[in-house]
């Protein structure tokens, strides 16, 4: 568990219903890097995609780079903000297939602990090549 200020999400963004994301996000991934050059200099060389369940079973996905706050937004693309506050971090070693079994560990954990966590999830450790890396990912913490 652990604290992260406010963050800014700049890239492609998508709104799905859960069963749809499978095969929509792959095209997002692709349009994102190929536009990568006219995303903000973050000084990081990996990309994020954060999450916010909607409700009614929809979701809203942001993939691209994590940015100062009152930087432009390239045409096309959109900013996500999440709010800083508590969030349950956890380290997914694994490939970027098996990301929800790191996410549902950060659901276990929680449910353990008593927490109930919100609808604001974020996952860092993208590559535009592809090169399976760690990735850091997050869920925020409601009480």
């Amino acid at each position: 568990m652990g604290g992260i200020g406010e963050t800014a999400v700049i890239g492609i963004e998508v709104v799905a219903y859960f069963g749809q994301l499978r095969s929509e996000m792959p095209a997002v991934w692709r349009e994102l890097f190929s536009r990568q050059d006219e995303l903000p200099a973050s000084g990081a060389d990996v990309f994020v995609e954060t999450s916010n369940y909607l409700g009614d079973g929809l979701y809203r996905e942001t993939v691209g780079a994590v940015a100062v706050v009152d930087v432009p937004v390239p045409d096309g693309m959109a900013v996500a903000f999440l709010p800083g506050g508590r969030f349950v971090q956890h380290r997914h070693e694994g490939s970027v297939a098996t990301i929800t079994g790191g996410f549902q560990s950060i659901y276990d954990w929680a449910a353990e602990q008593g927490l109930t966590l919100g609808n604001r999830k974020l996952d860092v450790g993208y590559t535009a090549d592809g090169v399976q890396q760690p990735h850091e990912l997050y869920v925020d913490i409601l009480i």
